[in-house]
């Protein structure tokens, strides 16, 4: 029986987009001036610290799942006492490492069979850009929810693209599969006709335009919906509590 190659996305695979750096890696590769990355990663940051103040919780232990560079490490120290990294590509690691964010022993190489965790270690979950495709999403989402306790938060941040089958009713169901509920959701991002980022990303515009832009993008998006009908794809933040078995 084959398995689906997680190791290359769209052609190329995760240890070459490593030559990219940490924003290259997980987010646009193909932006040379930085300022669509920026964009990007702070609209992320900022979607997903509102998510963590309200739920008003401090956690004990927090899975960074497909931790790419550690481009979001950073964040988790702010919301949990001990954060954790596990990406299947050793290049992706070697950026994260050399961030010195967590501990080293903190950061894992897996790529199939159970997560080196124990049932409901983590209390937090985030994963951001992992799901990208229909046979990711389905084949990695079980073992989540084995290393979350009853209670544990699970931040998602996924493209939601028709294209590609990831609807917003695939993920929830999928989840649900895994011993989650689904307790939020919200688009934070357009990948095209963003008035927003093309603001941020123009030659001209300095760094403090971007905090705008931002804000601009976050707002906007409160009232967008994706639909068949929608051009390019959504992100969406979706916010799962895991439930006792």
């Amino acid at each position: 029986m084959s398995h689906p190659d997680f190791d290359v996305y769209q052609g190329m695979s995760w240890t070459e987009r490593a030559r990219f750096g940490v924003f290259g890696v997980a987010l646009d590769l193909a932006d040379r001036t930085g300022k669509k990355n920026r964009f990007l990663d702070a609209v992320h940051k900022t979607a997903l610290r509102r998510v963590f103040d309200a739920s008003a919780r401090h956690f004990k232990r927090a899975l960074d799942f497909g931790c790419g560079g550690g481009r979001l490490l950073p964040l988790l120290t702010q919301y949990a006492n001990q954060v954790y990294g596990v990406d299947r590509t050793q290049a992706c690691l070697d950026l994260a490492r050399a961030q010195q964010v967590i501990p080293e022993e903190r950061l894992a190489c897996w790529r199939d069979g159970p997560l080196p965790f124990s049932d409901g270690f983590f209390d937090l979950l985030l994963c951001v850009y992992v799901l990208l495709t229909g046979d990711a999403l389905e084949t990695l989402t079980p073992e989540l929810g084995r290393v979350c306790a009853s209670g544990a938060l699970a931040v998602v941040l996924e493209q939601t693209d028709n294209g590609r089958g990831l609807t917003l009713e695939r993920y929830r169901t999928t989840f649900e599969k895994a011993g989650f509920t689904l307790r939020n959701v919200r688009a934070v991002r357009r990948s095209s006709r963003s008035r927003a980022q093309w603001l941020a990303t123009r030659s001209w515009a300095p760094r403090w335009l971007t905090v705008l832009a931002v804000r601009w993008e976050l707002a906007a998006m409160q009232r967008a919906r994706y639909d068949a009908g929608t051009p390019g794809y959504f992100d969406y933040l979706l916010v799962f509590e895991k439930i006792a078995a």
